[in-house]
C-alpha cells in the first residue's frame, strides 16, 4: 500500500539546477503538486547543462511527476499571473540571490498580502542576511567554508572534493524538513511562515555532530584523515583488495571487531582494535584476496563489511532492486527511483518546457485569445 500524505498541497518552484529542484522532487514523491515556473527562453538550466560539466541528464532525474509552466516573472504581466497562482498556492520555493524576488514584486510579503497563509522558503548559498548575504558560490565553496572539504580526504594529503554535492542535497533536504515543519504548524495555528535556508546551514548541521563533537570535547581542531570515524580508525576504514577494488570494514563495536579477527584467524589483534598503527596489518590481509571472495569469505559472518561499490554496481545490488529504487525498460535500469519506500513509483517523465502552461493557465480561466495573446508577447510559452 502506497502512502502519499502530502496530496493536494500545490507548491511553486520557482528554482532550477540541484537544490531546489531536489527539494521539490521530495515532495512531489510525497504527493504535492509541484508546478516548475521557468523562464520562457530557456528555462530551468539543467536543461542545457553540458555534460561535459557532469550535469548530464540531472533535469530528467530530479524533475520527473512535475508541471511546467513557462513565464516571464520578470514582466508584470507574468508577475500578476504569478500572483494569481500564488493565492491558491500552499508552498512556494525560490532560489534567487537574496534582494531578487523583491525587485520582481514576487517576495513573500507581497505574496502574504494575497495569501496569508503561504508557505515561503528562500534558499540561498549563505542565507538572506550576513556579510555574505550578496556572495556568490557552489556546493564546492559552500563546503569550503563550512569546514567539510577541509575534512574530506587522507591524513597529510590535500582536501578532497566529495562524489556528492553535500551543500546542495544536505540544504534542500533541511528545506524539505523546514516546510514539512511549517505546513503541520500551520494547519495547528493558520498561520503561514517565511523560510530562510541557507546551503551552508545545511553543511554546518552534518559537521556539527562529528567534528564539532570532537572539537567542543577536546578543544583540539579535527584534522582530516586522522577522524576516528573518516580514516581514523583501522577497524572502520576502507582496505583494497587483491584484484584492485576496495572494501569496507565497519567492525566498530567490540564483537564485530571480534567476529572479524576470529574469522581471518588473527586472534592478536583483537585487544588491538582502535591501534592505529595495525592499519598496514589489515592491509596486507585484505590483499590475500579479491574483494568477491572476501565477500563470499565473510558471507555468514556478522562484522559489518560490505564492497565499495561503483554506480554500476550499486544498480544490481540485491538491496537495492528489492527497494525498488532502479527503474527499468526493456530490463535495462534507466533512471532512480523515489527515496521514499513507501510511495508510489515514479511514472511521469521530467515535463517539457512550458509543458503545461495552457492547462495552468485555463485552471485561472484564462480564454484561449488570452493565452494566444500572452504567447505573443512573451510572457508565457506554449510547449
Amino acid at each position: 500500500m502506497t502512502y502519499q500524505p502530502l496530496t493536494g498541497i500545490r507548491v511553486l518552484d520557482l528554482t532550477r539546477l540541484l537544490p531546489g529542484p531536489y527539494l521539490t522532487m521530495l515532495l512531489s514523491d510525497l504527493g504535492a503538486e509541484v508546478i516548475k515556473i521557468e523562464t520562457p527562453r530557456l528555462g530551468d538550466y539543467a536543461r542545457i547543462a553540458p555534460p561535459e560539466m557532469g550535469l548530464g541528464g540531472l533535469y530528467d532525474t530530479i524533475n520527473q511527476g512535475k508541471k511546467s509552466l513557462a513565464l516571464n516573472y520578470r514582466n508584470p504581466r507574468g508577475q500578476e499571473i504569478l500572483l494569481e497562482l500564488a493565492r491558491h498556492a500552499d508552498v512556494i520555493m525560490e532560489g534567487f540571490r537574496p534582494g531578487v524576488v523583491k525587485s520582481r514584486n514576487i517576495d513573500y510579503d507581497t505574496v502574504k498580502a494575497v495569501n496569508p497563509g503561504i508557505i515561503y522558503c528562500s534558499l540561498s548559498g549563505y542565507g538572506q542576511d550576513g556579510p555574505y548575504r550578496h556572495r556568490a558560490g557552489h556546493d564546492l565553496n559552500y563546503i569550503a567554508v563550512g569546514s567539510a572539504l577541509d575534512l574530506n580526504g587522507v591524513a597529510d594529503g590535500p582536501p578532497i572534493p566529495p562524489g556528492v554535492p553535500i551543500a546542495d542535497l544536505s540544504g534542500g533536504m533541511l528545506a524539505a524538513i523546514a516546510i514539512l515543519a511549517a505546513l503541520v504548524g500551520r494547519q495547528r495555528t493558520g498561520r503561514g511562515a517565511y523560510l530562510d535556508i541557507a546551503l551552508l546551514d545545511g553543511v554546518i548541521s552534518w559537521v556539527a555532530p562529528l567534528a564539532g563533537g570532537e572539537y567542543f570535547s577536546t578543544g583540539k581542531n579535527p584534522e582530516r584523515g586522522r577522524m576516528p570515524l573518516a580514516g581514523g580508525l583501522p577497524c572502520f576504514n576502507v582496505y583494497p583488495t587483491r584484484d584492485g577494488k576496495y572494501i569496507s570494514l565497519g567492525a566498530l563495536e567490540p564483537h564485530f571487531w571480534s567476529n572479524f579477527c576470529q574469522h581471518i584467524e588473527r586472534h592478536d589483534l583483537i585487544p588491538r582494535q582502535l591501534d592505529p598503527t595495525i592499519r598496514k596489518e589489515l592491509e596486507a590481509v585484505f590483499q590475500q584476496r579479491s574483494r568477491d571472495e572476501w565477500l563470499d569469505f565473510f558471507s555468514e559472518v556478522d562484522t559489518c563489511l560490505e564492497p565499495v561499490n561503483t554506480f554500476e554496481e550499486m544498480l544490481s545490488h540485491p538491496q537495492v532492486r528489492y527497494r525498488g529504487f532502479v527503474q527499468e525498460e526493456g530490463g535495462k535500469p534507466v533512471g532512480i527511483d523515489s527515496p521514499f519506500a513507501f510511495a508510489p513509483r515514479r511514472k511521469t517523465p521530467a515535463p517539457a518546457l512550458g509543458q503545461h502552461t495552457s492547462e495552468i493557465l485555463e485552471e485561472l480561466n484564462y480564454e484561449k485569445a488570452e493565452i494566444d495573446e500572452l504567447e505573443q508577447k512573451g510572457v508565457i510559452k506554449l510547449a
